[in-house]
């Protein structure tokens, strides 16, 4: 079982179907990263329009 295990470690078309595999999934995890930012950052922007409008509102009221 062992000799078999380590055979299958050697073979170059089985280290590139999981190198393959390893790049999609980072693939995925990197797009997933993206999504969140960019909420993160349209969360900001609005935030910090919503905190602009407060303050020139209160500078008009002066």
């Amino acid at each position: 079982m062992n000799e078999e295990i380590k055979q299958l470690n050697e073979d170059s078309r089985i280290q590139d179907k999981l190198r393959e595999a390893y790049i999609k999934q980072m693939e995925i995890g990197y797009q997933e990263m993206a999504k969140i930012n960019l909420g993160i950052a349209n969360e900001w922007c609005s935030i910090e329009n919503e905190a602009e409008a407060i303050n020139e509102g209160i500078w008009k009221q002066k």
